[in-house]
């Protein structure tokens, strides 16, 4: 074998190993349909603002293993707590990430979309699709997701959590509104003429 040909193998073998590098660096779970929405927040947690609480604006939080919240504490208030301070997890650790959203009106939605991880850069895409038809009756709410990033290796990591606008005049069921939140879907959600929204967090695995 010439020098040539071995030179021209090896550069192939280089950029095909790369390549293959590159997609086992990147994982996505995505979803499908409309049935699966909602289904990529390992927990979720609806706040009506009659409670007395209120969230003027979406709010990102890593947070350390859930084993670490107090029992019976729920997932907003636990993630009240964790502002106060900045968790820290190692290789052993699960690693969650805390989303709330602003504040909203009950026949509004939100679903995760797309969970993406690209070296230690994760990137999760969420809709919140707006109500565009007529309230007779209308309470407000934030929803509060938890997404579990699993172990990761020692290192830095960062978080690009996108917020996309849809608006929608029509849901699976109109009669439920707020009550099926979980489960009952805009029918017609299209994108709306709003910016997306982009909250960013760093932390680290020891």
């Amino acid at each position: 074998m010439t020098r040539m040909k071995l030179t021209r193998i090896l550069l192939i073998w280089a950029a095909t190993s790369a390549m293959l590098n590159s997609q086992e660096s990147t994982v996505i779970k995505t979803v499908k349909d409309r049935a699966q929405r909602g289904t990529l927040s390992d927990q979720r947690q609806l706040v009506r603002g009659d409670t007395g609480k209120w969230n003027d604006a979406a709010m990102l939080q890593h947070a350390p293993p859930f084993a670490q919240k107090p029992q019976g504490m729920s997932l907003d208030d636990w993630a009240d707590e964790l502002s106060e301070k900045k968790p820290a997890t190692t290789t052993a650790d699960d690693n969650w990430l805390i989303f709330r959203t602003r504040q909203l009106d009950d026949n509004d939605r939100v679903w995760i979309e797309k969970i993406e991880r690209s070296g230690n850069a994760f990137t999760i895409t969420m809709h919140e699709a707006i109500w565009q038809g007529n309230y007779f009756k209308t309470f407000t709410y934030y929803e509060v997701d938890a997404v579990n990033l699993g172990k990761l290796p020692p290192g830095g990591y960062t978080v690009k959590w996108i917020v996309k606008p849809l608006t929608f005049k029509q849901l699976e069921k109109p009669r439920e509104a707020q009550n099926n939140y979980q489960t009952n879907w805009p029918m017609d959600d299209q994108p709306s003429s709003g910016k997306p929204v982009e909250l960013k967090a760093n932390f680290s695995v020891q």
